[in-house]
């Protein structure tokens, strides 16, 4: 049954992104919604100068991993929700991947953690919670993850 109020729940499966899902499930509850929980594969770039073979595991590779991760995860910590959740690994860019899914599923909300950097940790790592409330087509609520700042 699919629900006209879908909640995204991105994750890396850390514990910072997990800080948010409690928050995402009490919005699916609230909403009458179904949990849309995804992670995003980045495939790798390799920089080198040199022609020397490299072990750099392949996007398939990579994404074979995230299912297994994502699998568990929803065995464990998916539990609960009213409507079963759905799980989903995308490959490429989070942002854009985080985005386009939202946007594709139609959903009322995006629930996802935000590591809280600032400055030159903010500046060299980049943020993809604060490119996520930029570019997404709806409301995203943020949670400081616990841990890291």
């Amino acid at each position: 049954m699919a629900s006209q109020t879908p909640i995204v729940f991105p994750t890396d499966f850390s514990a910072t992104s997990a800080s948010a899902l409690d928050w995402a499930h009490k919005m699916t509850e609230q909403l009458g919604g179904e949990l849309h929980c995804i992670t995003v594969v980045e495939p790798p770039i390799v920089y080198t100068s040199m022609e020397v073979p490299t072990a750099v595991p392949t996007v398939e590779e990579l994404a074979a991993q995230a299912r297994a991760q994502l699998d568990e995860f929803t065995r464990n910590r998916l539990t609960g929700f009213t409507n079963p959740p759905v799980a989903k690994v995308l490959e490429g860019r989070p942002v854009d991947e985080i985005t386009g899914y939202a946007k594709e599923v139609g959903a009322a909300m995006i629930v996802m953690s935000t590591h809280g950097r600032s400055g030159l940790r903010h500046l060299l790592i980049g943020s993809t919670a604060e490119g996520v409330v930029r570019h997404a087509e709806c409301p995203v609520l943020t949670v400081r993850g616990s841990g890291e700042g």
